[in-house]
């Protein structure tokens, strides 16, 4: 009934309201809330789950301080127990949560103390000391009075608020003092962690002195002057709200920093500044700005000269000294993405990484060592501003100017000192089969040589015949560092192979060139070389066969019956020839020609750095695998090479 009235007046009252326009949508929240705050697991689920989004997390101390009972023991149950009376009470009163904060009724044997006795030992306990009245019981991980001391409710409870001050410096305390023991602080970011966390420390000590300082003088003044003169529990409590805070979300990056190091040190920490209380944003904020400077001196190093800083193994960049300097651009140095700091977008990581290779690159395989120390001289004399945490547009337009500047320098020398297009060029030219006078000489006199059996072959003969055919073509023309490259390789021998099997012709590259012409490159170039090689082998001796045919059909032309079989053979041939050179026109035309225009448009921009430029060339040679009918085909182990020598059977057969 009573229930029904107390409803029955908040429906009139709410009825009443004309603030309200969404009465029922109110309720309806109101309800869900109270039936949500029923169960404790599923409103912490609900909560994470709000909040999910990426950076925003919860600030909880882990465990959480307990709250107090709400209500203490009578003061028959604590007399009836036996305690020493120098000590804290080993049997708990007061159970809530697994915390016990002892007290109890007025008990006229019981000894009742002031409130400047209380403040003395609550300054000792926010140093995590032991004072007179209030002691620390590790058992119960909780600051307890002495049993004898009788203390109002209110004012028991304010101590207990006033002692998680003291709880938290603990925790804080015990983590920090553990990893220095344990020798867990292996890292420079995670020492720059504890300073500082030390200097916060320090901060709460400096309070602890000031208001020590405020309580001597009104202790000085006297009892009765002592709450005017500015010291109480009660103002305490509202003079330790801040560092209360403080030493809240402290405790949290303590406990949430188990197991990080580094840059994803940095992200967990960066992850609260998207935290919504602007005390919370900006009390992060300083703290990263403390500890992110190894992290950025380590970046400073990487940035200016390319050399790596890193004892701990914590830098986003990570070298593997093994690797020579052929494979240094592509295998030596790695990004490590669990290690970029969260306020580093991906981009400016990914160039931050480019810089620093780019300038071992410069300094190892193009020897360019002065290059590297005059710029890194004129970065220290004057240095740019975005190298501490802070404003990260500024960040991402320095190390983009860096990262274009840097870029830009290394294809000039590619295509300057280097003469990487001529390169390219040279590999268009002989192992594309590009230089057509050139081809046609080296098929002629190879002919006799290569029709032998593959073992009975001498490589220094072939050589001379290379050489031979450059001389007799417009490929003596060629600047003489792209001929001494051209060689002539063997393959592996198999049973019954001829000198057309295994024959090939190579083309040597060193660094840095062979940053862009790796080995894997240089392979696919001697496949292409191959079928281009065996298809013009096909066409040669087609016209060679043609030839012979006409010399023949002469002679026996008046002859009715032979006549009829030279002609039938010549028009097979020809339409032989006929699918040959169109095949060659498609390969030569459509695929070599429209694939290399596409990278001379691209090389003739001069822009992007050294991987795009791989990439761009990876791409042509890409395209002419897969339109040169190269590729391997999709589902099946059979590649298009093997498939275009079958077509051609099938072609040749149906002609005859």
């Amino acid at each position: 009934m009573q229930q029904a009235l107390v409803f029955s007046n908040l429906n009139q009252r709410l009825a009443s309201m004309n603030i309200l326009n969404r009465k029922w949508a109110v309720l309806h929240f109101l309800l869900t809330v109270s039936d949500q705050s029923s169960f404790k697991n599923q409103a912490d689920m609900f909560i994470d789950n709000a909040f999910a989004v990426m950076g925003i997390k919860s600030i909880k101390a882990a465990p959480q301080f307990p709250t107090l009972p709400q209500a203490f023991p009578p003061a028959a149950e604590i007399n009836n127990d036996t305690t020493d009376s120098d000590s804290v009470l080993k049997k708990p009163r007061g159970p809530c949560n697994g915390y016990y904060l002892l007290g109890g009724s007025n008990d006229n044997a019981k000894l009742q103390i002031t409130e400047p006795l209380l403040l003395r030992d609550v300054m000792f306990m926010f140093q995590d000391i032991d004072g007179r009245y209030i002691k620390y019981n590790a058992s119960l991980d909780a600051f307890v009075v002495h049993s004898d001391v009788w203390i109002p409710a209110p004012t028991l409870e304010t101590i207990h608020r006033l002692s998680e001050v003291g709880w938290l410096y603990r925790r804080i305390k015990k983590r920090i003092d553990s990893w220095t023991c344990e020798n867990r602080a292996d890292g420079l970011v995670r020492q720059g962690f504890c300073v500082g966390i030390q200097k916060e420390l320090t901060a709460h000590f400096h309070l602890i002195a000031q208001l020590e300082d405020q309580f001597t003088k009104a202790d000085q003044a006297g009892t009765a002057d002592f709450a005017s003169k500015g010291l109480s529990l009660k103002r305490l409590l509202v003079w330790i709200h801040e560092p209360l805070l403080k030493l809240r979300l402290v405790s949290v990056l303590v406990d949430s920093s188990d197991g990080l190091r580094g840059g994803a040190l940095l992200s967990m920490i960066h992850g609260y500044t998207n935290h919504g209380d602007p005390f919370v944003k900006q009390f992060v904020e300083g703290l990263l700005k403390e500890i992110s400077v190894p992290f950025y001196q380590m970046l400073k190093r990487w940035l200016y000269e390319g050399e790596l800083n890193d004892p701990f193994n914590e830098f986003f960049v990570v070298q593997d000294r093994n690797v020579d300097e052929s494979n240094m651009w592509r295998n030596q140095y790695l990004l490590r993405q669990e290690m970029i700091p969260s306020f580093f977008h991906r981009g400016v990581a990914k160039k931050c990484f480019l810089i620093g290779k780019s300038l071992n690159f410069i300094r190892y395989c193009c020897g360019e060592e002065t290059f590297v120390i005059k710029r890194s001289q004129e970065l220290v004399s004057s240095p740019p501003g975005f190298l501490e945490y802070g404003d990260s547009s500024a960040l991402e337009k320095s190390i983009t100017t860096a990262y274009t500047s840097i870029s830009a320098h290394i294809l000039d020398l590619l295509f300057g000192k280097y003469k990487l297009m001529t390169h390219l060029q040279a590999l268009k030219k002989y192992l594309l089969l590009g230089q057509g006078d050139f081809v046609q000489n080296l098929m002629d006199k190879l002919g006799a040589d290569l029709s032998k059996p593959a073992h009975g072959i001498l490589r220094h003969n072939l050589t001379g015949i290379l050489e031979s055919s450059i001389r007799a073509s417009n490929a003596q023309h060629d600047d003489m560092d792209v001929l001494r490259r051209l060689d002539v390789r063997l393959l592996e021998i198999s049973t019954g192979d001829s000198g057309w099997d295994v024959f090939t012709l190579d083309y040597h590259t060193d660094s840095p060139i062979s940053t862009v012409f790796p080995a894997q490159s240089m392979h696919q170039y001697m496949k292409l070389f191959t079928f281009l090689w065996r298809l013009k082998r096909v066409e040669h001796s087609l016209s060679v066969a043609w030839r012979r045919g006409m010399t023949e059909y002469t002679a026996f032309r008046k002859m009715k019956d032979v006549g009829q079989h030279f002609h039938f053979c010549s028009v097979v041939l020809s339409e032989m020839i006929h699918f040959t050179y169109q095949l060659q026109y498609y390969i030569l035309f459509e695929v070599l020609e429209s694939s290399w225009n596409e990278l001379n448009e691209y090389l003739g921009k001069r822009t992007g750095d050294l991987d795009q430029l791989i990439g761009a060339h990876n791409k042509y040679l890409n395209n002419i695998t897969s339109r040169g009918l190269l590729a391997a085909s999709v589902g099946e182990n059979v590649s298009f090479f093997d498939a275009i020598d079958h077509s051609t059977m099938l072609t040749w057969r149906r002609c005859f």
